[in-house]
């Protein structure tokens, strides 16, 4: 959706352009002051393309791993524009989308393969796959891509990760980082790459999967006991399916005191306005997780 300027929003319509809860909205609005929409007669507020703009650019930054203090800073001091521009796609990139809007599976995995002993694993992460992931999701949401595109290629690009993962060689005795995707959440890719960053610095990583139930990820974390857990939320869906999930995942930390407990990705970073975090850490990197305390 590319809103026409002069045409007046409803916070429905911003809400599925910005991938923001219409309530994150609303907060940001109040507390922040980064939008200030007109409101009719009738009392319903209506918002611009500039406001969207403005969002978008907020969301961006957090992406890039900047606390909401830090983005309002950046975006307030004008040097967002040159934070945000859009980088242009690698040649590399350009020819695995191809292969995968024609479904071709084969070309598509010697494409992956080709590049991993190409560019290393710690660049192939950062400049193929997480690019690549980008606009396969851009592309479906503007619809150039249809469903059967995005599944397609995103269940290989994900099952490609997951074998680097298992054949990984690490020092016997490595620490344990547990990584899980929220309840309702089954954006599993993030998750992937965020584990073999971790392996990359000398950590058993242990996968809990798509979409586990908390009893689950509680089970594991009993068992396994690992130094850390790491919740990706790479979409608002777990929170609005349970706006209470939060508070219980508190309380699960609570019962595992002999593990860290962080969180992160965009899901969050929208919902953390609404946040009281006391065991469990909010984090914008790899970084965050990994250091020391």
């Amino acid at each position: 959706m590319n809103p026409n300027p002069e045409h007046e929003l409803f916070v429905k319509e911003v809400s599925e352009l910005t991938g923001l809860s219409r309530q994150v909205i609303r907060k940001w609005e109040e507390r922040y002051g980064l939008i200030c929409p007109k409101r009719h007669a009738n009392g319903y507020r209506v918002y611009t393309a500039q406001d969207v703009a403005t969002l978008l650019t907020i969301c961006r930054l957090r992406e890039q791993g900047h606390s909401m203090k830090e983005a309002l800073t950046l975006f307030h001091s004008q040097q967002s524009p040159t934070l945000v521009a859009k980088a242009p796609l690698s040649e590399d990139v350009l020819v695995l989308l191809e292969k995968g809007a024609k479904y071709d599976e084969a070309g598509l995995l010697l494409l992956l393969k080709q590049a991993l002993h190409r560019y290393g694993l710690e660049t192939f992460l950062s400049t193929i796959i997480q690019p690549l992931m980008r606009e396969i999701g851009n592309r479906w949401a503007s619809g150039a891509w249809d469903e059967s595109q995005e599944n397609i290629t995103s269940l290989l690009i994900r099952d490609f990760l997951v074998g680097v993962r298992r054949n990984f060689e690490l020092a016997e005795g490595a620490p344990l980082l547990l990584g899980s995707c929220l309840p309702n959440e089954t954006h599993e890719i993030p998750l992937h790459i965020i584990l073999l960053q971790a392996m990359m610095h000398g950590w058993q990583t242990v996968a809990a999967g798509p979409s586990p139930k908390l009893s689950s990820i509680e089970r594991l974390v009993q068992q396994l006991k690992p130094e850390k857990l790491l919740l990706s939320a790479t979409t608002t869906l777990p929170f609005e399916q349970n706006p209470i999930l939060f508070e219980q995942l508190e309380a699960l930390a609570e019962r595992c005191p002999f593990t860290e407990f962080f969180i992160g990705g965009h899901g969050i970073f929208a919902h953390e306005i609404f946040l009281k975090p006391n065991r469990i850490r909010v984090v914008y990197s790899m970084a965050d997780v990994l250091e020391k305390r």
